[in-house]
């Protein structure tokens, strides 16, 4: 009889440990969809390549990275792929069909793979192109955030857009 509530503390322990792992790979996954979301939203205009709007488009994308990885998006111009992407197409952008999947889960990270549909949009906002991208996202937790630390991203698709 002493070992059922041994038994019984180590299955609660267990459940315990899942939930905690279930929680932190939720909020990874909400946080990456918040970024994934403002990333592919942009509305296409003249001035997408002036100054202020490329620097209140990095301002915009900061909160979403870790410190590394805000260097390494802007300083290698990550941050202004889609609007390359709006510019050369003349449409605007949205994501839809916004999916992800555990890849892989570690302390303080989580990484998950991701699908969607880069929707292109005409002035009066009917969709004139869809294309499918997917990518690996990884995700750090800083300090109770979850913040994007690296996203290989659909390079070769978003490549076409812009180069095509």
């Amino acid at each position: 009889m002493r070992k059922s509530p041994l038994i019984l503390s180590m299955i609660l322990l267990s459940l315990t440990l899942i939930m905690g792992c279930s929680s932190e790979v939720d909020d990874a996954t909400k946080a990456a969809e918040k970024y994934k979301n403002v990333e592919y939203t942009i509305k296409v205009s003249d001035d997408l390549f002036s100054e202020e709007s490329i620097l209140a488009r990095n301002e915009e994308m900061k909160p979403y990275f870790t410190e590394y990885y805000t260097e390494k998006a802007i300083g290698s111009r990550i941050t202004t792929i889609p609007f390359q992407i709006a510019n050369k197409q003349k449409l605007s952008l949205k994501p839809d069909n916004l999916k992800f999947t555990l890849s892989e889960q570690k302390k303080n990270i989580v990484e998950l793979k991701y699908t969607c549909d880069l929707v292109m949009l005409d002035k009066d906002d009917k969709e004139s192109k869809r294309v499918p991208l997917e990518g690996i996202l990884t995700m750090f937790d800083v300090d109770g955030q979850w913040l994007v630390q690296g996203d290989r991203f659909d390079s070769e698709a978003l490549m076409k857009l812009i180069y095509d």
